[in-house]
């Protein structure tokens, strides 16, 4: 057997230049919701997705991460944060995600955005806190998705506030 030592790695290849993600532009967005493209580096084998970096700009530190697990056509609403911030990365399956905006004073009170997202669209999602949320896998099979909060989950604290998803005061239903 020969001898195997790491000079006998070859280097990757660079990627290029790092850029900060493109923004997905929202029609009539609500204030503070960033949407942008999940940058995808393909090769024979599959492909990776970048998912939080601070090669573009400095980011809020990672404090706390998890993937969610959702059935074809789960719903997981109503809810909002306090203090932290989600920020929802997106590159599988077919996923709506709902917004709207109840924050007091908040220059888009009332607004209501529906997005698109998952394999098609891969995109990372911050929703400042305020911001009611709901996720429904849109697609035929179970799909996963990754939440980055900037706050670290407490359990004896939890962040999270929560309604039913058909609670008459949030102008949306979701459809099969």
């Amino acid at each position: 057997m020969a001898l195997l030592t790491l000079d006998d790695f070859q280097d990757d290849e660079p990627w290029g230049v790092a850029t900060a993600p493109t923004a997905i532009e929202v029609p009539d967005p609500i204030e503070g919701v960033r949407l942008a493209r999940l940058e995808r580096h393909a090769d024979n084998r599959g492909h990776l997705t970048v998912l939080l970096s601070e090669l573009p700009g400095p980011t809020e530190p990672i404090v706390h991460v998890y993937q969610v697990h959702a059935e074809a056509g789960s719903i997981r609403a109503w809810v909002y944060h306090k203090r932290q911030w989600d920020r929802l990365a997106f590159t599988m399956g077919a996923v709506r995600v709902v917004l709207f905006d109840l924050r007091p004073g908040s220059p888009t009170h009332g607004r209501l955005n529906v997005l698109e997202v998952g394999e098609a669209n891969p995109a990372q999602l911050d929703i400042p806190p305020g911001v009611v949320h709901g996720i429904q896998n849109a697609g035929p099979t179970a799909t996963t998705f990754v939440n980055m909060p900037t706050r670290a989950y407490d359990p004896a604290h939890p962040d999270k506030s929560r309604l039913p998803v058909d609670h008459p005061g949030i102008p949306y239903r979701f459809g099969k």
